[in-house]
């Protein structure tokens, strides 16, 4: 599963890389459906010179149809799309079929960077992945031996997949070049039907516990990776690409229904808080996800509202990773309370020592004036220094306000132990020492009460 994993994201970087060396307009491009146009210009992000204008929808490139049923399928580049030529497109403006000329440019980085960040919901879901991203893998790495754990990391690395293969438009740069057009709409669109969705269809099946079926037969729980495998097969010899998405809602329907069963037929404590937060999880990334829903059918219009469903729709994938991890987790918890801990530490460190860093440039460059420039190495090495020597002891100091303020009963069990320590050191009375004990294991453990034997010694 780990290899499977590790192929999945690297074939994805892989075909991303591919695409940033072909030929391209340069324009970000809409999957709508404009007057038999499906491919609509929004924004130019390489900033080359041309005629196009936001929201043109393109019919044809010299002469060859993109239109209609032809932006979904495989289309022969035309003689001029090279770098450095220029194309004529006819183009659909306000209801009016015009010829422009366009030039043929190459993606660039400032491009890539333009489309991660043209909405904050862009910039919210690529962040929500990520985290998604990191929750999977660090249940995968903490509880390998949990079936369940597997399934949870191909569900994080096909959402994965599918954020990095939408990390460069698709548009005609896609349509022109055949191994990319089959590649991107696999990494983009099959993926949800062949690995997303029975990945968490697995995780459901084996959640909390395998069902009674798969106990007694363990290869049913492959069931879903093998109909996403002759799904993929039905789709790859020309079947109907609404197949996946009924498949892909259906399988989302049965992961509903065996979180469902599952919670009527666990009657255990633990798997029952487990299902807890696995349903709480699944429901409120749903509930985040349906958001998508008004922008699609445009009931929102206010720009600000727009970005605000955009930004909490593309944290569902999240919402859903976390709730499932916690129950994967969930005798576990210590697991999670370090990574929240470290990231209050780490984050707090962090904006400290940034205000330290800018602090002392600011200052270093009022003291030394205009004897220096304004990027004097000097300067910069001071304050390098200066964070290197103040980054042990204030992270110790961090800490300890952390543990104080958030994580007190850990913070004070602590302080009793070492309070302990040092007495079993000093003491040597032994009707002292085991009243101390008592007293440490009643604030530390808090139990109903407390027994100590004694071991006689030999004579």
């Amino acid at each position: 599963m780990l290899v499977a994993a590790v192929l999945v994201l690297l074939l994805s970087m892989a075909q991303v890389a591919y695409r940033l060396t072909l030929p391209t307009d340069g324009w970000g491009v809409l999957m709508g459906e404009i007057e038999g146009s499906n491919w609509i210009f929004y924004e130019n992000l390489v900033g080359a010179d041309s005629d196009l204008q936001p929201w043109d929808a393109v019919l044809a490139v010299d002469g060859r149809s993109v239109s209609g049923s032809a932006s979904n399928a495989y289309v022969p580049a035309p003689e001029n799309w090279q770098i450095g030529q220029t194309v004529t497109m006819l183009m659909l403006r306000d209801g009016v079929e015009m010829e422009v000329a366009v030039p043929v440019v190459a993606w660039t980085g400032t491009a890539v960077w333009r489309y991660y960040t043209a909405t904050p919901g862009q910039v919210g879901n690529l962040l929500g992945v990520i985290l998604l991203l990191m929750i999977c893998w660090f249940t995968f790495l903490r509880r390998p031996d949990i079936p369940s754990a597997r399934a949870l990391l191909m569900f994080g690395v096909a959402s994965g997949a599918t954020t990095i293969s939408s990390s460069v438009p698709d548009g005609l740069s896609v349509q022109f070049d055949q191994f990319a057009f089959y590649l991107t709409t696999f990494f983009s669109y099959v993926i949800y039907g062949v690995l997303l969705a029975p990945s968490l269809l697995t995780f459901a099946l084996l959640f909390p516990r395998p069902k009674q079926v798969i106990q007694r037969h363990s290869w049913l729980a492959f069931l879903p990776f093998v109909y996403g495998l002759l799904l993929f097969i039905f789709l790859l010899s020309g079947g109907r690409a609404e197949v996946g998405w009924v498949s892909t809602m259906g399988m989302m329907i049965l992961v509903i229904a065996s979180l469902v069963h599952a919670g009527v037929t666990q009657r255990d404590a633990v798997s029952r808080a487990q299902l807890r937060w696995a349903i709480t999880g699944f429901v409120a990334g749903l509930l985040l996800f349906g958001l998508n829903f008004p922008l699609g059918f445009n009931w929102v219009t206010d720009l600000f509202w727009i970005n605000i469903f955009a930004i909490l729709s593309s944290l569902s994938s999240v919402v859903i990773g976390a709730g499932l991890a916690v129950a994967v987790l969930r005798y576990r918890l210590y697991d999670i309370d370090l990574i929240i801990r470290k990231t209050l530490q780490y984050t707090a460190l962090s904006a400290l020592l940034a205000l330290v860093y800018f602090g002392m440039v600011v200052l270093l460059q009022t003291v030394v004036g205009q004897a220096t420039d304004a990027q004097s190495p000097l300067v910069i090495v001071v304050s390098t220094l200066l964070i290197a020597a103040l980054f042990t002891p204030l992270r110790k100091r961090v800490q300890t306000f952390i543990d104080r303020r958030f994580y007190r009963q850990k913070y004070d069990a602590q302080q009793v132990l070492a309070q302990f320590a040092q007495t079993c050191r000093d003491e040597t009375d032994m009707d002292a020492l085991t009243a101390e004990l008592q007293h440490v294991i009643q604030e530390t453990l808090q139990p109903e009460q407390i027994t100590i034997w004694y071991r006689q010694a030999r004579r």
